[in-house]
């Protein structure tokens, strides 16, 4: 009698997992493809932020290569507003893309900062029509 028990019991746990493998598949690929996914969009997440910095450094660079070619204060007053006024807008834009994934959180945030953004890139465009 003990031992039929024991299958009867075997058999229940048997059944029982049953229907969570055939619905949820195998737990622990389920678990492996969760983290898979997490650890993709994390490393997407990344790409696009070395790329943002890539296309910064370039700014950076051109800059400096407009720096050395100025003749006159004038031009490098208008070279650093110009290079001012697009980082602003530039960090602008990517504070909103990272704001909006998780939009609940961050709405306030993020139209203050393209409200201020827009505010001084707007001052330093006009700094830059005046010395120019």
């Amino acid at each position: 009698m003990a031992k039929t028990r024991k299958t009867v019991s075997e058999d229940a746990v048997n059944v029982s997992l049953t229907p969570f493998e055939t619905v949820y598949c195998n737990p622990m690929l389920l678990v492996g493809r969760m983290q898979s996914e997490a650890l993709r969009a994390t490393l997407e997440r990344q790409v696009e932020m070395v790329d943002f910095l890539r296309l910064r450094i370039e700014k950076d660079m051109r800059l400096a290569e407009r720096l050395l070619q100025a003749r006159e204060p004038g031009e490098v007053v208008s070279a650093c507003t110009e290079f001012c006024s697009e980082a602003v807008e530039d960090y602008a834009r990517e504070a909103f893309r990272n704001a909006n994934l998780v939009p609940e959180v961050t709405s306030e945030a993020v139209e203050q900062v393209a409200r201020e953004a827009e505010e001084i890139s707007d001052e330093l465009k006009a700094a830059a029509l005046v010395v120019a």
